[in-house]
């Protein structure tokens, strides 16, 4: 079966969706829950007021047939009806509110025709004996009395029993009632926990699943982005239809295709190594033999011209080295061999080197006056000082200086070249140590630089372990520094 690839999108919303699916559930239960509670509620209550208004019925009917017993033998007895409307009253509301439960309608049909033949009995007991007329009326009414008095004990008796019944059925559901109430709010109180419990861990699951695969591609595209900065093998393409895994296939695809145009740049600098600068060399050693006059038959003029193509072949010469130098990115074609030696006389050398170029611009050229010492590889060094120093040189005007101080900081030993030429403007003071960058757009035709000396002095500084930078203010010079180790490993 085949594998459903979900893009960053389609995760986030999953992690969103699914949550508040689950939430719309819970609260979906919550609201019938709730409803079913106040459902509950409302039946114990229901159950109660029955109860209520049944008891108030048997107390009122039984005060009506016991309050009439109590004056049935008093002369001028009139059966006293006061309490009827009360029983009736509380009937009405009973009735009422059992509203259309069969089995308690009957017992209260049974009970209201009991009370009734307990009204019908009470109605036919007579003032007493007493107040008949003659011996023989008296007995007669007194025996009708007292088997009123019999039917209305038995009517009174069957209406309690009737009463009870229906009394304690209602108590009974009361209890359910009740007990189904603790029952849902407990239930409540449980799916309210469980919400809250389960929406995080829904979440905490979500988001682990989802963000682990996407902070683990996250880590392989940097990874791979390191990898190539370094120069390294990529690691295997991130696998998925996700956005990190298309721009990490496209990563693979651009990588393919620099090491395709670096090799082709190899390609072509090793051409101009192995094929060019034997030819070239000839070339600028016939011309310098024309520009000091070895060629009698040269007129003035052309000497000049020889001069000038013999500086453009220097300037090629110089370019074909450089670009040797920095043969490929993150890698380095240069070796350095360190060893304790003598700072002064390496800055001395470098001096020495520029110095027909700084006589040749009015420039003139300071050395420090103490003694320094480094672990550092000395030719690579006067490379470093003859670049910042040329450098140094182009960009003063005729007639200042160029001075190259030392100075200990901490375990290493500082380098200054300060000169007061034009400065860098501030924004391109991290961007001139990048390959092919220069200050203005003109120094490489009217100064004849590259844009690879500053470069290729980082990546020998650094290779040091050491480190290369500039202080500058515009119009009014720069200085460039950089640090090597005062000793190597093996002096510590």
């Amino acid at each position: 079966m085949r594998s459903v690839r979900l893009g960053i999108l389609q995760k986030g919303l999953i992690l969103l969706c699914v949550p508040l699916l689950f939430e719309t559930v819970v609260a979906g239960s919550l609201i019938y829950l709730q409803h079913y509670y106040a459902s509950s509620v409302k039946a114990e209550v229901l159950r109660k007021q029955i109860v209520f208004h049944i008891n108030d019925f048997l107390f009122y009917s039984t005060q009506l047939s016991t309050g009439n017993l109590g004056l049935v033998f008093i002369k001028d007895f009139h059966p006293d009806w006061t309490t009827d409307s009360r029983a009736l009253s509380e009937y009405e509301s009973v009735k009422t509110l059992l509203g259309e439960d069969p089995q308690q309608q009957q017992r209260l049909g049974d009970i209201i025709a009991c009370y009734n033949r307990v009204r019908d009995l009470l109605g036919k007991l007579t003032s007493g004996p007493r107040d008949a007329p003659g011996q023989l009326a008296q007995v007669l009414a007194l025996k009708s009395n007292l088997r009123a008095c019999k039917g209305l004990m038995a009517e009174n008796i069957k209406l309690g029993d009737l009463i009870s019944l229906l009394r304690e059925k209602e108590l009974r559901q009361s209890v359910r009632t009740a007990e189904q109430v603790r029952a849902v709010a407990g239930l409540i109180q449980l799916v309210l926990a469980g919400a809250i419990v389960g929406s995080a861990i829904i979440g905490l699951l979500l988001f682990r699943y989802f963000m682990r695969g996407i902070h683990s591609g996250v880590q392989t595209l940097v990874g791979n982005i390191q990898h190539f900065k370094n120069g390294e093998p990529l690691a295997p393409a991130i696998e998925g239809a996700d956005e990190i895994a298309f721009l990490d296939a496209r990563f693979h695809d651009m990588a393919k295709d620099v090491a395709s145009a670096q090799r082709m740049k190899q390609a072509f600098i090793s051409a101009l190594s192995s094929e060019f600068r034997a030819p070239i060399s000839a070339t600028r050693e016939y011309l310098a033999d024309l520009s000091v006059g070895s060629d009698r038959g040269l007129s003035e003029r052309g000497r000049d011209r020889a001069r000038t193509a013999e500086v453009s072949l220097e300037r090629l010469i110089g370019l074909i080295n450089d670009l040797l130098a920095l043969d490929a990115p993150g890698t380095s074609g240069i070796e350095i061999r360190p060893r304790s030696c003598s700072l002064t006389e390496i800055i001395q050398s470098a001096i020495d080197a520029v110095m027909v170029q700084a006589e040749h611009n009015g420039i003139r050229v300071l050395g420090p006056n103490g003694q320094a010492q480094a672990y550092a590889d000395p030719d690579r060094i006067v490379q470093v000082l003859v670049n910042l120093l040329s450098n140094a040189i182009k960009f003063s005007p005729a007639g200042s200086s160029v001075v190259v101080s030392t100075n200990t900081v901490n375990d290493q030993v500082e380098v200054r070249v300060s000169d007061t030429g034009r400065g860098v403007p501030a924004h391109l003071r991290e961007a001139i140590f990048e390959r092919f960058r220069q200050v203005a757009a003109t120094d490489a035709t009217e100064k004849g630089g590259t844009g690879l000396g500053l470069p290729i002095c980082k990546e020998i500084v650094e290779l040091h372990g050491g480190q290369i930078g500039l202080e500058s203010k515009e119009g009014k010079g720069s200085s460039f520094w950089f640090r090597l180790p005062i000793s190597g490993p093996s002096e510590e």
